[in-house]
């Protein structure tokens, strides 16, 4: 029976390795900074060789240089799960705590 289940899921896992794959792929590009940065240098070469024009140089190398920043962003920002110190108007609990009137 064991073997008539394993057939049954076969193509089910062999879906969730490629949507696994996809994921990976697609987290890759979003977040690898290296992987940015040799789009970015792909990119300056086909601008170099002229086998794209400057427009779309220009628009592709903002949208990279974009995700490059965003990227680095995220990585000097703490990440989840991390606690921060509570700032201003903050409980150590991250409640917002009333400010005091201010004397005039």
């Amino acid at each position: 029976m064991l073997l008539i289940d394993d057939l049954l899921a076969l193509p089910f896992r062999g879906f969730l390795g490629i949507f696994r794959k996809i994921h990976e792929l697609a987290d890759r590009e979003l977040n690898d900074e290296g992987y940015i940065q040799q789009k970015l240098l792909e990119l300056q070469l086909l601008y170099e060789m002229d086998e794209i024009g400057e427009e779309e140089y220009t628009e592709q190398a903002a949208l990279w240089e974009a995700k490059l920043n965003a990227v680095r962003q995220a990585e000097e920002e703490p990440g989840e799960g991390a606690e921060a110190a509570p700032g201003p108007g903050m409980s150590a609990a991250g409640d917002a705590v009333a400010e005091p009137p201010r004397a005039a």
